[in-house]
């Protein structure tokens, strides 16, 4: 299961996506990014609150904390490294 988002929802922006992530127990938010020629993805905590609303038409979603990123330029480390670890299940 991991690396797996549960119960999918789609942001009316078409550029996140929220659900649950049983690796990590926890509400997450994927937030697609864009730089130069390439695209990549934040993911974030968010609360079930945020969750709840995320479909709603001009919610705009605030999340607890940034977990990891797929930026190539950056990549993960201490805290950030573990979440993406045990999101992808790399362990």
């Amino acid at each position: 299961m991991s690396g797996v988002i549960e119960r999918e929802k789609m942001h009316p922006s078409n550029t996140m996506y929220a659900g649950w992530s049983p690796a990590l127990q926890m509400y997450i938010m994927n937030k697609m990014e864009s730089y130069s020629f390439f695209g990549y993805s934040d993911y974030y905590e968010i609360t079930e609150e945020t969750y709840e609303h995320f479909c709603d038409e001009g919610f705009v979603p605030e999340p607890v904390r940034l977990l990891f990123s797929s930026d190539p330029m950056h990549r993960p480390t201490g805290e950030h490294k573990v979440f993406h670890d045990r999101f992808f299940g790399i362990e």
